[in-house]
């Protein structure tokens, strides 16, 4: 009889949730409804009431890991890293892969996160391409090189952007506004550690309902079309890597349309993107 109720109480420790999955749950059932209910701002206030359910649920829920950690209001900025880069000693030929590596990482995920959050604002072409993707990239380019020279995180595009682009902001304006803001909070960053992470993570989970619907334009009875969009959709979640899965569509596109006859169909362009994309696997 004891040994049975082991066994009961081994298995329920293990099926019961923990307070973050259930912070989780919640908050994706919240921001669900107030998407549904077409609330204003429905992803912030979702993201702001999970945010308080976590910290009301990690006061409640005794002995567990705090969900929300409270680190005060003001702190001094770091500018320990500003323009502390040495480009004279990185010019090296040692360095060359991994230069390589990141221009050719940054160029395949600007790439993709553009294209994304185009199809997410409807900014198309009369042809269906995203509109400016070369000033995009051009600007992305600019504010990643601005960023190191900064000794701050990469300034490039980020597919979360789509929260704000679902939200009504589909202008550079946004973009200025956004930057605006934030500047009080070069003094105010402990503020922004009180909103966890989990809080965060289920607008991105409803963002990922509004990204998905492009799909239904990819030609899935042309198997030399739908076979490299399902690898490339597969290997970026897998991979945990946008440029993996971008790098094996693209080739799989390219080499089926070769086997397929169809070789003409290939871009010049997309023949250099598959001939970098083979050198940055082999540098891997």
């Amino acid at each position: 009889m004891q040994v049975l109720w082991y066994i009961i109480r081994l298995r329920w420790s293990v099926w019961l949730p923990t307070p973050a999955l259930i912070v989780f749950v919640l908050g994706v059932l919240i921001t669900a409804t107030l998407i549904v209910r077409g609330t204003k701002g429905a992803l912030l206030i979702g993201m702001l009431l999970t945010t308080a359910v976590a910290a009301t649920l990690g006061r409640v829920w005794g002995g567990s890991a705090p969900l929300v950690n409270w680190k005060g209001i003001f702190a001094a900025p770091d500018f320990s890293l500003l323009f502390a880069l040495d480009l004279v000693h990185s010019l090296t030929w040692s360095l060359v892969p991994v230069i390589f590596a990141f221009v050719f990482t940054g160029m395949f995920d600007g790439l993709s996160t553009f294209v994304a959050l185009a199809e997410a604002a409807n900014l198309m072409d009369d042809n269906g391409e995203p509109r400016n993707i070369k000033r995009s990239l051009e600007t992305d380019a600019t504010s990643t090189l601005l960023a190191a020279l900064f000794g701050s995180s990469p300034g490039t595009a980020y597919i979360e952007s789509a929260v704000g682009i679902e939200a009504g902001g589909k202008t550079g304006l946004t973009a200025v506004t956004g930057a605006l803001l934030f500047l009080p909070f070069l003094f105010l960053s402990p503020l922004l550690s009180a909103v966890p992470a989990i809080a965060t993570a289920p607008a991105l989970v409803i963002v990922g309902a509004y990204m998905i619907r492009p799909v239904v334009k990819i030609k899935w009875t042309s198997m030399d079309e739908a076979i490299p969009a399902f690898l490339a959709m597969v290997l970026i979640p897998f991979s945990y890597s946008i440029t993996q899965g971008i790098i094996w569509g693209f080739l799989s596109w390219s080499l089926l349309k070769v086997v397929s006859n169809r070789a003409r169909e290939v871009p010049l362009a997309l023949w250099i993107i598959d001939v970098l994309a083979l050198d940055a696997l082999a540098l891997e």
